[in-house]
């Protein structure tokens, strides 16, 4: 990466601010307001040459913020313990999902309970390292009797931009 900053601005939000935010955040991801609502600092920055907003927690780069959408990175997971409902994928399934391919059922070999569009974790079936984001396309009980078709849209995984601006950090 060159030597200039991957963000476009960067500012610590007020508490009105935060507030907002949290609100936002408690119909599409419960999760990621509890976590600003427990957090000492939270500061917002948009990236260079996106539409995307990174909310960071606590100095780690925990949420993106897109027009449509929240989501936790992988950060969140890994440095803040964030839980959220996961989707296991056999090993075959790993590499495409790190090209940014979304999550096929038939690759799928464990899954927590969740609802359509509930944001969940990827996770491997040998470590069960989560390495991917994504969000639901069909709910757990549906999951449960698909043989094909995709079962999750892939948002944010290790390797994307995304990865590369936060552990870069």
């Amino acid at each position: 990466m060159s030597g200039r900053s991957p963000f476009s601005s960067r500012h610590q939000l007020s508490k009105s601010e935060r507030r907002k935010l949290v609100d936002l955040l408690k119909s599409q991801f419960p999760a990621g307001a509890e976590l600003l609502q427990t957090a000492a600092t939270v500061e917002v920055a948009r990236l260079r040459d996106t539409e995307l907003e990174l909310v960071i927690v606590d100095k780690v780069p925990a949420i993106v913020l897109s027009e449509k959408i929240a989501y936790p990175t992988l950060m969140a997971a890994i440095k803040l313990s964030l839980k959220l409902p996961t989707v296991v994928v056999d090993m075959g399934a790993v590499p495409h999902i790190l090209n940014g391919a979304d999550v096929m059922a038939p690759g799928i070999v464990d899954f927590d309970t969740f609802d359509r569009d509930t944001i969940v974790y990827v996770a491997d079936a040998n470590q069960r390292r989560v390495f991917a984001v994504g969000q639901a396309l069909v709910g757990s009980e549906e999951l449960r009797s698909m043989k094909r078709g995709r079962a999750v849209r892939n948002l944010h995984y290790a390797g994307d931009k995304i990865w590369k601006v936060i552990s870069g950090m």
